[in-house]
C-alpha cells in the first residue's frame, strides 16, 4: 500500500473541527517560528518546523475545495506578514539599495563599504551604522536585478527612515505574488485537469510560507511570473509569454535557464526570437539605472557569486573535498567555472531528450533543468527551491515535497556567528533527497503520494 492509498484509507476528507484543529495549530507554530524563534535558536525551530511538516503531509491528501485551501493559504501568510525576517538579513540589503536610489544613487556604481567611508555623506543618504552592521556583503556589489530595484526604491521613497514598514511594504508585493501563484495554480490544475486539492502541495507547504512572505525573498516574483508565462504558453499565447517572463528574469536572472526548453517547443529560430525580446526588456528595466559601472559591477558580483560563495551543496563539496586532496587548498575558483559549463550542457541535453515536447510537460522541464542547477550549484538556500514546489504540482514527481522537508537542516550553520556547517546533516539532506529521487524514477515510476490526475 502506498501513502496515498494509506491516506485515503484512513479518511480522505478532513472533518471541520480537524481542520479548525490543524489550523489552530499550524497558525500557533507559524507565530512561534517567526516572532519567537532566532536563526540561531536552530533546536526550537527545527522542533517547530517538523510539527508545522507533520501537519502539512497530513492535510494536502484531503479533497478540500481550491476556495478554502486558497484562504487558508493567505490566512498563514498574513500570520508571518508582520514580522521582520528572523531567518534572514538580506532585506537590510534591500533597504541600502533602496535609500541609494531614493536619493538618485545607482546602488550598483559603489561597495557598501565605500560608501562609510564618508559618514556624513553615508547619513545625507539614510546609510546608517546600523543599516550598514546588518548587510551580509558590505564588499561586494549588489546583485539584485531592476524589477526588484524598483520595489526597493518604492519602499525606501515611502518610507525613508524605518526599517519595519519598508519591509512591509516590500512584503506586500511578496505576499501578492504568492496570491497571484496559488491563482495560476488553480488555473493550471483545472487546465490540465488534476486534482484540484494539489494546489495545497504549494499553498500550505511550510517552508514556501516561512522564507517567501515570512522571509522576504523575491523568489515569490520569479515565481509569479514563470506560471503566468506558462499560463499563456499552455493556452497557445506563446508570443504574449514572453512579458512575464521578461518580469522573471528581471526578479531573478535565474529563469533565463529556462529557454533551452524552448527550442523543440518553438523552434531555433523563434527561441532566438524570444530570447532577444526578453533581453530588450530586461534592457529597457535597466534604463533608470543604466551606467557601464552597472554591468562591470553585476557581472563581477554574479562571478563572485559561483567562484566564491558556498553553502549547502552537494555535487560542488564532493569536488571540493577532491581537491583538497590533490592539491592542498579550495578549488573553488576553478571548479565554480567547469560547474557552470556542466550546468549548462546538462540543460540542453535534457532539452534535446524530451521526447514529445509541449506545454503540459514543460513544468517537467522547469523543475528538472532547476534540479540540475541546484544540484551542480556552490549555493543552495533553503528559499531557492521553493520554485520547485510551485512546478512538481503538475508533474508525478513529488521529491521536491520531501526536499523542503529536510533542507531545514541546513540552518544548523546560523547557531553560532562562526556559521561553519554540518557536513553529516548535509549528507543526510541529500542522501534523502537522492533516495527519494531514485525511488520515483526507478521503483515505483511515477511515485505519486498525493495522485496527479
Amino acid at each position: 500500500m502506498n501513502l496515498e492509498k494509506l491516506a485515503h484509507s484512513i479518511s480522505p476528507h478532513a472533518s471541520k473541527w480537524q481542520i479548525a484543529v490543524w489550523v489552530t495549530l499550524s497558525a500557533a507554530m507559524y507565530v512561534a517560528i517567526t516572532w519567537f524563534t532566532p536563526r540561531e535558536w536552530f533546536f526550537q525551530f527545527l522542533g517547530l518546523f517538523i510539527c508545522l511538516s507533520a501537519g502539512y503531509l497530513w492535510m494536502i491528501p484531503k479533497r478540500q475545495n481550491p476556495q478554502l485551501i486558497l484562504i487558508l493559504g493567505i490566512f498563514f501568510r498574513l500570520i508571518v506578514f508582520f514580522t521582520l525576517p528572523n531567518l534572514s538579513d538580506d532585506f537590510y540589503r534591500f533597504i541600502w539599495d533602496g535609500r541609494l536610489l531614493s536619493h538618485g544613487v545607482n546602488p550598483f556604481a559603489q561597495l557598501p563599504s565605500e560608501y562609510m567611508l564618508n559618514p556624513d555623506q553615508a547619513l545625507r543618504l539614510g546609510l546608517n551604522t546600523e543599516l550598514y552592521q546588518g548587510l551580509n556583503s558590505p564588499n561586494y556589489f549588489t546583485i539584485y536585478p531592476p524589477v526588484l530595484q524598483g520595489i526597493f526604491y518604492l519602499s525606501a521613497l515611502l518610507f525613508p527612515k524605518s526599517v519595519l514598514e519598508a519591509v512591509w511594504l516590500m512584503k506586500l508585493f511578496v505576499f501578492l505574488a504568492e496570491i497571484g501563484s496559488m491563482v495560476l495554480i488553480a488555473k493550471l490544475l483545472r487546465h490540465f485537469h488534476y486534482k484540484s486539492h494539489l494546489l495545497g502541495v504549494y499553498a500550505f507547504n511550510p517552508l514556501v510560507i516561512i522564507e517567501l512572505t515570512g522571509n522576504l525573498h523575491f523568489e515569490a516574483l520569479m515565481i509569479f511570473f514563470l506560471l503566468w508565462a506558462v499560463w499563456l504558453i499552455v493556452k497557445k499565447q506563446w508570443w504574449w509569454s514572453v512579458f512575464p517572463f521578461a518580469l522573471a528574469v528581471g526578479s531573478k536572472l535565474l529563469p533565463l535557464i529556462v529557454l533551452p526548453l524552448f527550442l523543440k517547443r518553438f523552434g531555433w529560430q523563434n527561441t532566438f526570437l524570444y530570447g532577444l525580446i526578453i533581453i530588450l526588456l530586461l534592457a529597457l528595466m535597466f534604463i533608470p539605472v543604466f551606467d557601464l559601472n552597472t554591468f562591470i559591477h553585476l557581472g563581477e558580483s554574479i562571478g563572485l557569486y559561483f567562484q566564491k560563495f558556498e553553502f549547502n551543496a552537494s555535487i560542488y563539496y564532493l569536488i571540493r573535498w577532491a581537491g583538497y586532496q590533490f592539491t592542498g587548498y579550495n578549488i573553488i575558483y576553478t571548479s565554480g567555472k567547469v560547474l557552470v559549463l556542466l550546468t549548462l550542457v546538462g540543460i540542453f541535453v535534457w532539452a534535446f531528450r524530451e521526447k514529445e515536447p509541449d506545454g503540459k510537460k514543460l513544468p517537467t522541464g522547469i523543475i528538472w533543468v532547476f534540479f540540475i542547477y541546484f544540484a551542480l550549484a556552490s549555493i543552495v538556500h533553503p528559499w531557492y527551491i521553493t520554485i520547485l514546489i510551485a512546478f512538481c504540482v503538475f508533474t508525478p514527481y513529488r521529491w521536491p515535497i520531501v526536499w523542503t522537508l529536510v533542507i531545514p537542516l541546513s540552518y544548523y550553520t546560523y547557531r553560532t556567528d562562526a556559521y561553519t556547517e554540518n557536513l553529516w546533516l548535509v549528507a543526510v539532506e541529500y542522501l534523502i533527497v537522492g533516495g527519494w529521487i531514485l525511488y520515483e524514477l526507478f521503483v515505483k515510476k511515477p511515485f505519486s503520494i498525493f495522485g496527479s490526475k
